[in-house]
């Protein structure tokens, strides 16, 4: 199930694939980005208020199947 959604390239990938793509970023530690491992599109995280508005948090995923 991928998590996130490129809004450059349209490419959804999971949190791994955009960790993976940070590695070689100096301050991919302690960044609040997401990296788009097809290509290098970076955006902000959706804060957790908005996918608690939304309904896309973790307890209403788990609901929902």
């Amino acid at each position: 199930m991928a998590e996130y959604k490129c809004g450059l390239c349209g490419r959804e990938f999971r949190k791994e694939e955009a960790l993976t793509a940070c590695v070689s970023c100096p301050f991919h530690k302690g960044c609040k980005l997401i990296k788009c491992p097809n290509c290098g599109y970076e955006f902000p995280r959706e804060p957790g208020w908005l996918k608690k508005l939304l309904g896309r948090g973790e307890k209403n995923a788990k609901r929902k199947s």
